[in-house]
């Protein structure tokens, strides 16, 4: 590995634009398996030609898989998906150059783990939860049976991450081996889905029961963040006016969803607005806090 690591500093010394590199040894490989690769390495740029690039190396006979990011991903606020898999890359991995200390002061400030990157995402799988728990009702209303067990299944899972987040634990790819040790409780539904002797129509039910007891109870701390953002004016909110904050993009197309929960809730409160633009008898629907 330390020929490879000599190496790959040396192929990239030459790069003004080159912020950090960080390599991963792929210890989990199986023979089976054509496509592996041994070596993974994340490289962070400042250039701004650079959009997700990705590259197949090979040295000394070892394959390496090159992600090429924009510095803009890493620091980006959002709590995108994406932004998720490049923080857990930099866990996992050895820093093995670094401008300035950069990823190392990034990593640290990871592992802290502050209450703003928990809230983002937080209302993050929150969101999720909502839209797969929507689908499964919907699913099961209509007798899609397995559609709704395989929709009920993601729902928990953003149930788990929610759990672990809310402990100060960032949610890992094992997160069931991670939610038995923090929340017997819900590791108990999740197995009561799986390996229940009842039907696969009854184990949905019963979970998703206990999903819609969960999604009122949790509502207001995982929302935090929204409710946050939307105390920031006195004014109403659009959902336009939502999808449209640069800090909210990630859950764009929960939104709604997620607004209409919060309603329900009593943590917002629907008003109507005269939209000037339309005729006189149509009224925008927005919202504010229900203080």
């Amino acid at each position: 590995m330390e020929t490879i690591k000599k190496q790959l500093l040396e192929l990239y010394a030459f790069r003004e634009d080159v912020q950090g590199l960080v390599l991963m040894h792929n210890m989990e490989r199986f023979p089976f398996h054509t496509n592996e690769y041994v070596f993974y390495l994340l490289v962070v740029s400042t250039s701004d030609s650079v959009v997700r690039k990705v590259e197949h190396l090979e040295i000394n006979h070892e394959r390496i898989f090159v992600r090429t990011v924009h510095i803009r991903e890493l620091e980006s606020s959002s709590a995108t998906q994406n932004r998720y898999n490049l923080m857990d890359w930099l866990m996992s991995g050895e820093i093995i150059a670094d401008s300035e200390q950069y990823l190392d002061k990034m990593k640290q400030q990871i592992i802290k783990f502050p209450n703003k990157l928990r809230d983002q995402r937080k209302l993050c799988e929150f969101s999720g939860y909502l839209e797969t728990l929507f689908q499964a009702k919907r699913n099961l209303s209509v007798g899609n049976v397995l559609d709704a067990y395989s929709q009920i299944l993601i729902s928990i899972h953003h149930w788990a991450n929610i759990v672990l987040i809310e402990e100060g634990i960032h949610p890992e790819l094992t997160v069931w081996k991670q939610i038995r040790k923090v929340h017997p409780g819900v590791y108990k539904l999740y197995e009561e889905l799986i390996a229940s002797p009842e039907t696969i129509e009854q184990r949905v039910e019963l979970v998703m029961l206990a999903c819609e007891f969960s999604v009122m109870s949790k509502m207001k701390i995982c929302c935090k963040y929204l409710l946050d953002i939307m105390s920031e004016k006195e004014e109403s909110w659009s959902i336009s006016d939502l999808q449209q904050h640069p800090h909210l993009h990630y859950i764009v197309d929960d939104i709604t969803l997620v607004v209409q929960k919060l309603v329900q809730g009593h943590h917002l409160k629907e008003v109507g607005i005269l939209n000037k633009d339309a005729q006189d008898n149509v009224i925008e629907l927005q919202y504010v806090l229900n203080n």
